[in-house]
């Protein structure tokens, strides 16, 4: 390092002289003997940091000739940090723009780091958010969280039914107002701490007690028991058959009782694989030894922050990384169970009535926003594509007064920001003045916009259980539920309360879609597309299964080579 700071030096010592020195002016300098100074331009030569000619004869100058800066010299110092994964380290000591310069070189050291451990490097495209399961709602959050903590049950999607985790079994009684759940035994968090009965209870009366989106999920809840044979009680206030679906869902984790205060940031859960890192750059997970079930077939999964490559990226994560051609990638389709959606405030004067709320339905027909060729999405006329709850009418004639000046917000997803564009630009045709704000992910939950918004973009991701998802997407704190009036919420809920007693679910089904007709058709909520996602899995990466979450299981995926 002495010698590339010698370098650093003479760099700038000659950046301020428009004719070169000879060899005294730079031993002077660099404050050292004509001879040390030779020596120290005949080492970095050898270097290839420069080209130097010494002068031969009288009258003859030598010649001096930079190869490198030294700004690329020391990001290639600290290459060997990033060939071991260290990240920290290698951005540790530089300033911004050094920084952005190395964050480019990332690439070229994802992959797979050493196939002899199973490690297995992915670029991320945006930071991680907080991963305690109380404060979980993004989609990505969500699926790391799958990853760290274990659940009383979950969902398979292949059988397409409930099966058991960390409890091996389940019943319920007097009307699915009580539910017993028997842990398997011998569980323990990443720690080594035991988890136990008690530790199941802490987690659910903290979704009970505290504020959260999803906490009307919890808000019957009680009281909860404990008995022998590792067994948990759950009493209802009243009947409740999805209960043990609603044990599935990412916020259900079970959680250590004592957590420390930066639980968020490194969460101690009992999942397939335990968090080791996680920094600015990157976010590092290694298999659990002490799973309860099959153990993971890779040892370990690093994710590297990048930035986000151009053009649609379709998901915030890449299964596996190569430098090879992209045609050797193996593409994995798939539609996401949701839909991307408009919201409008009915509290504004333009759209307190159904008849103005779907004037603007018609006016953004998603057949006038979504080109027919268009393989990433595809015109929605329900809140899930099996649903067909209102065809909107194409219209050449907007119901919009001249000079009428909306707010709208977005994500900042390059999709989500590609449809808000093609939004804009249509409402504006229909001589709507738009002031339209897209918000990052954690601004975007925050919610401080509603108050002075009239138009919301917004997507709903479901998990693998659709069922479960839908009773959640109706029955959150979700930005619709809040800008609707309490007249308009009550029969949904009432419905929502009937189909909860529900046992059968595609009754529960057909419930659902008549929910979705009303919102729908009252234009509280505007479907605009459904996703397919595609995503691309470098060569050397297998058991790569995509689900309708739109993420892979870390657990599943092996190495090829």
């Amino acid at each position: 390092m002495k010698l590339l700071d010698q370098y650093r030096k003479l760099h700038a010592f000659l950046q301020h002289h428009d004719q070169q020195p000879g060899l005294p002016s730079l031993a002077l300098a660099m404050h050292c003997s004509e001879r040390n100074m030779r020596n120290l331009l005949a080492k970095m030569q050898q270097r290839g940091w420069l080209d130097w000619q010494a002068g031969r004869g009288r009258g003859n100058h030598s010649h001096l000739q930079f190869l490198q800066t030294p700004d690329s010299l020391a990001l290639d110092h600290l290459s060997h940090f990033l060939a071991r994964g260290d990240l920290e380290q290698a951005f540790a000591s530089l300033d911004d723009n050094q920084r952005q310069q190395l964050a480019t070189r990332l690439p070229d050291y994802l992959g797979v780091p050493d196939s002899a451990c199973r490690s297995l490097r992915m670029p991320l495209f945006r930071k991680v958010e907080n991963l305690d399961p109380l404060k979980v709602h993004g989609r990505l959050e969500a699926h790391l969280v799958r990853q760290i903590f274990s659940r009383l049950t979950t969902f398979d999607h292949q059988q397409n039914t409930l099966v058991p985790a960390i409890a091996h079994h389940w019943e319920s009684e007097k009307n699915a107002t009580v539910w017993h759940f028997w842990l398997r035994p011998g569980l323990s968090f990443h720690d080594g701490s035991e988890l136990g009965v008690e530790d199941v209870c802490a987690s659910f009366l903290r979704l009970r007690e505290q504020s959260a989106i999803y906490q009307s999920l919890y808000r019957h809840l009680r009281e909860i028991q404990t008995g022998s044979s590792q067994r948990v009680s759950f009493y209802l206030d009243h009947s409740d058959q999805l209960w043990p679906h609603c044990m599935a869902t990412a916020n259900s984790s079970i959680v250590p009782r004592q957590r420390a205060a930066d639980f968020g940031r490194f969460p101690i859960g009992s999942g397939a694989f335990r968090l080791i890192r996680h920094n600015a750059y990157q976010l590092t997970l290694q298999a659990f030894k002490d799973y309860y079930r099959e153990r993971p077939l890779l040892d370990e999964i690093d994710l590297w922050m990048l930035p986000p490559p151009s053009g649609p990226s379709g998901f915030d994560l890449q299964f596996g990384y190569t430098n090879e051609d992209c045609t050797k990638k193996q593409t994995v389709a798939g539609a996401e169970s949701g839909c991307t959606y408009i919201i409008c405030n009915p509290s504004r004067s333009v759209f307190k009535t159904v008849e103005q709320r779907l004037a603007l339905a018609d006016w953004l027909s998603p057949d006038m926003l979504i080109d027919t060729n268009e393989r990433s999405r595809k015109a929605a006329s329900g809140l899930l594509a099996i649903w067909k709850h209102r065809v909107a009418k194409k219209t050449r004639c907007s119901s919009f007064k001249a000079g009428c000046k909306l707010r709208m917000v977005s994500g900042q997803t390059p999709e989500m920001l590609d449809l808000a564009a093609t939004i804009k630009q249509r409402l504006e045709a229909g001589g709507v003045h738009v002031i339209w704000t897209s918000l990052p992910f954690d601004q975007l939950l925050a919610r401080d916009w509603m108050k002075d918004t009239d138009l919301v973009i917004t997507r709903e991701v479901m998990h693998d259980d659709q069922d479960f998802g839908c009773y959640e997407w109706f029955a959150a704190d979700s930005v619709f539920r809040r800008w609707m009036p309490e007249s308009a919420l009550k029969p949904i809920d009432i419905d929502l309360m009937k189909i909860k007693t529900l046992a059968d679910s595609k009754r529960r089904m057909l419930a659902y879609a008549r929910i979705g007709k009303r919102l729908v058709q009252e234009g509280w909520l505007i479907p605009i597309s459904h996703e397919n996602q595609q995503v691309r899995i470098a060569p050397h990466v297998a058991g790569v299964r995509m689900t309708p979450f739109g993420f892979v299981s870390f657990d599943e995926m092996w190495l090829r080579q």
